[in-house]
């Protein structure tokens, strides 16, 4: 029974959006532990390379110095010196950039998997009224700024404090402690003081970016798979205006960043210069020579450009822990359903009970909005053919859900076989149902890699058995490239029913012994559903089958009827039965009926009847 509360959730989402950066810093660093030996290796490189950089300044500025004061030796020696420091520095920097990036791909591509195992275990509960395209977004732009933690948060940053105390402790010892303490201040001031004074509005800014761009995302996603609703009714121009709204928000937000990135620049090359004149008339006050002043000041100003480099990455930084933060939004939530503790194996026999089940959906409000579901019991014996009929609302593909586990009920029990569902692992239950929904999903795939969802090492020849038990299986070899034709996006490229009974090909394929029909033929012609219905019965010899009915000739052969209204079971009997009740179910029927006669007279066809007076 599902719990009461829904507080863990938003808890948990709250939490994620307040976690501080030095909780995503460990958290980040905790993810990326399986790749800390080439992290290391790129960090000790980055580390190298720098201190050869600052070396080359002294070397140069040493070698100019010596010249200057007329010993013209010097100038081979150094020019060799100086292009083998450089050298050296430039493959030390493939080495630190080869695995830095290394590290940082290799965790985008565990960050995804990631994210997919965290959303996976909570569909459809966990995700139902989120926006595609905001999770696409996050998934992948937000996942995207992530690789700036790895490939250039890191290193740098590790440098950042590395390099500036061998230079300071070299400037020390070398030649004057004054000058490494005159210089200290002005290198904290750099790499945390500017920092540190900007980043909570920075850390705003980058979060309300994010969000924007997700609102682009979805913006763009349901444009493009509205298109034809955009054409129709004129919305372009509409469309065009949200658009731009939401561009003036990002817009904004990028001034907001920019204005910050361009501030802490400006501070940082204010403190540069003083930090460089202040080594330059502290090492004359401490009466080094000229040459040794010059030689300080190109160290000092050498110095900078690592600690320069937290500047570099600290404006994408926010913006990476920002996307951090939208990730475990979503992958933090606790799934609505999971497997118990200890599972017991799945049933041989495949009855279904319902007893006393009540469920709402979290966004009900209790007391004010009825559940989907309320009080209902009834059994489905082992092989038999039921139905469950009743008015749109009433409840009736809420009970698949709940056998399925998409979500569990608030009160009462569900069991298979007369095992708890609840006490099966998610993956053994499902096993055992094959469902055709009214709304199809395929794949934007090849025909027979649709059919394989259900059965991935199935053979061509089940397949095209499969194909023809749907009647699909002619239309499928006049296409051009026959079973390897790219249905497109959603299936586009097939009608309403040819996506249909490919759903009912992919069930059949699956050959679990509960097969489920939700309204299965809703979008085929009459000729072909009594084909398939024909199909459906002779494999329904054995199998549990419950049927949600569209049309009422697919419910009066069933064993049982079962009439939902409001979420609850209102009647219950074989057609006959039921008719004679002349209660829900007789009037249902005579609605049905009467539309049918005013087929000929009102010009409409049958499957627009059937439409109006579905159940």
């Amino acid at each position: 029974m599902r719990s009461a509360e829904t507080t863990p959730a938003e808890t948990t989402r709250e939490t994620a959006r307040e976690m501080t950066r030095a909780e995503i810093t460990r958290r980040l660093l905790g993810f990326g532990r399986r790749l800390r030996a080439p992290l290391a290796t790129s960090v000790i490189f980055r580390v190298a390379q720098m201190c050869l950089g600052i070396a080359l300044y002294g070397v140069g500025m040493w070698g100019a110095a010596r010249v200057a004061s007329g010993d013209l030796g010097v100038i081979t020696p150094v020019a060799v010196a100086m292009i083998a420091i450089a050298f050296v520095k430039a493959l030390f920097r493939y080495v630190e950039q080869y695995f830095g990036h290394f590290v940082a791909f290799k965790l985008l591509a565990m960050l995804r998997g990631d994210f997919y195992a965290g959303v996976e275990p909570q569909a459809p509960a966990g995700i139902e009224g989120r926006r595609t395209g905001d999770l696409l977004a996050r998934v992948m732009k937000d996942i995207d700024r992530i690789e700036v933690f790895y490939a250039h948060t890191i290193g740098p940053a590790i440098a950042a404090t590395i390099v500036p105390i061998i230079s300071l402790s070299v400037l020390a010892v070398g030649f004057s402690p004054v000058v490494a303490a005159v210089l200290l201040p002005f290198l904290i001031g750099v790499g945390a003081v500017v920092p540190w004074l900007s980043h909570r509005v920075a850390a705003t800014a980058a979060a309300d970016l994010r969000r924007v761009r997700g609102d682009v995302s979805q913006h763009m996603t349901d444009g493009v798979q509205g298109v034809r609703e955009v054409l129709a009714f004129g919305y372009g121009r509409r469309r065009l205006d949200e658009l731009a709204a939401l561009g003036h928000a990002g817009t904004h937000a990028v001034g907001r960043l920019g204005a910050l990135i361009s501030m802490r620049r400006g501070l940082n090359e204010l403190l540069v210069a003083a930090g460089v004149t202040a080594v330059l008339f502290t090492g004359a006050a401490e009466g080094l020579s000229w040459q040794d002043v010059a030689i300080t000041v190109a160290i000092g100003l050498a110095t900078f450009g690592p600690v320069l480099g937290v500047e570099e990455f600290i404006a994408d930084l926010e913006q990476a822990f920002a996307g951090a933060r939208r990730i475990w939004e979503i992958t933090d939530r606790p799934p609505a359903v999971a497997d118990p503790a200890d599972p017991v194996p799945a049933p041989v026999e495949t009855s279904i009970s319902f007893h006393d089940v009540t469920f709402g959906y979290p966004a009900e409000v209790p007391g004010l909005t009825p559940p989907a579901v309320a009080g209902v019991s009834f059994t489905v014996p082992a092989g038999k053919r039921y139905a469950v009929v009743g008015t749109s609302g009433s409840g009736k593909t809420t009970l698949t859900s709940l056998l399925l586990r998409f979500w569990d009920p608030d009160a009462g029990s569900i069991s298979v076989g007369g095992t708890p569902v609840d006490r099966m692992r998610l993956a053994d239950l499902r096993d055992l149902v094959a469902v055709v929904g009214q709304r199809t999903y395929l794949f934007n795939d090849s025909v027979a890699a649709n059919l394989r969802v259900a059965k991935p090492d199935a053979t061509q020849a089940e397949l095209e058995i499969a194909c023809r038990r749907a009647a699909l299986h002619d239309t499928i070899t006049a296409m051009p490239d026959g079973y390897d034709t790219v249905v497109g996006e959603m299936g586009e490229r097939l009608s309403g029913g040819q996506r249909q009974r490919l759903s009912i090909a992919r069930a059949l394929l699956k050959d679990a012994p509960i097969l489920i029909l939700d309204e299965a033929t809703s979008q085929l012609d009459v000729h072909t559903e009594a084909e398939i219905q024909r199909q459906i019965d002779d494999l329904a010899g054995g199998r549990t089958l419950l049927v949600i009915a569209h049309r009422i000739s697919t419910v009066t052969g069933a064993d049982r009827i079962l009439v939902m209204d409001r979420g609850r079971l209102v009647e219950h009997g074989t057609h006959r039965e039921l008719l004679a009740v002349d209660g829900a179910y007789a009037r249902l029927h005579a609605r049905q009926a009467d539309a049918l006669d005013d087929l000929g007279r009102g010009g409409e066809t049958a499957d627009e009847i059937a439409g109006q007076a579905s159940y």
